[in-house]
């Protein structure tokens, strides 16, 4: 998984439709959240499903989750639905520092911002990133207030910070969220090695694991989960289904069901063995 340029999960809207508790609501898609940030996936897709669709609540939780906390209340408006994120188990990746001092900062330094009103008589690009005020941003770009991006601090002495490419980080920088009408036609869209996570699918054991390791390596990697309900197959048909590999990853399970952010933190957690041995 080291070698793949874009790793996503894919997600139906229906994994919150069990409850209608908020609160476990909540909790259920920031273990998601969690799952995808331990394991470096920087891609969490919704697909819907036509018999439950929760996508904007599952992707405004997600969204909040990746946000660093010191964005959030200027990014993320007060919103009913959102009550409950302070269960939210943080994330603690490397673009939610804790460092909250201009002095602490380095050249080279990376962090998420956010654009400002414009500061001074100059009238130039601020930006917020969570240190004790705003920094200029160099840049021959226009952005809108409010707008979120990424920085590099490439002065201390003046202060100042230059926009950056997600894929220009060397280290993790967390997921994107997108939601998508489809699944089958964003898979067939992409140019990745789809995995598709299924008691159907075949066991995986060590040979099969090397096996997707080899063949996901230097190459977009989606894995895709099904919904409380109904299997992932249900979602794609029978020619596009045959195309992928499909994989059992909680064989002998001592539950009659499996929940599906049960089932991306055990995929993945295997998955993540292949980028062990790489």
């Amino acid at each position: 998984m080291n070698g793949c340029r874009d790793r996503a999960i894919l997600i139906p809207s229906s994994i919150t439709m069990e409850s209608t508790d908020l609160r476990v609501r909540t909790m259920k898609v920031g273990l998601i959240a969690r799952a995808a940030a331990v394991f470096r996936m920087n891609r969490v897709v919704i697909y819907r499903d036509p018999k439950y669709d929760d996508s904007r609540f599952i992707s405004m939780v997600l969204r909040y989750a990746d946000t660093p906390q010191y964005l959030r209340r200027m990014l993320i408006p007060r919103r009913e639905e959102l009550r409950h994120v302070g269960i939210l188990p943080p994330l603690r990746t490397p673009n939610h520092p804790l460092n909250s001092k201009t002095s602490a900062l380095k050249i080279g330094e990376y962090r998420v911002g956010a654009v400002v009103e414009s500061v001074g008589s100059d009238k130039g690009v601020w930006v917020e990133i969570g240190v004790d005020r705003p920094i200029p941003l160099v840049s021959k770009e226009i952005y809108k207030p409010g707008q979120r991006l990424n920085v590099r601090i490439f002065s201390l002495n003046p202060l100042a910070a230059e926009p950056v490419d997600m894929l220009e980080i060397p280290e993790y920088w967390g997921y994107e969220t997108e939601v998508v009408g489809s699944l089958e036609k964003y898979l067939l869209a992409k140019e990745a090695f789809v995995i598709l996570t299924s008691k159907k699918g075949r066991v995986i054991d060590p040979k099969l694991l090397q096996s997707i390791g080899r063949s996901s390596q230097k190459s977009d990697l989606a894995v895709v989960f099904g919904s409380p309900s109904q299997g992932v197959d249900a979602f794609l048909s029978d020619e596009v289904k045959d195309r992928y590999c499909m994989i059992n990853t909680i064989p002998h399970q001592g539950t009659e069901t499996v929940r599906v952010e049960e089932a991306v933190i055990s995929t993945l957690a295997l998955l993540n063995l292949v980028a062990m041995e790489e």
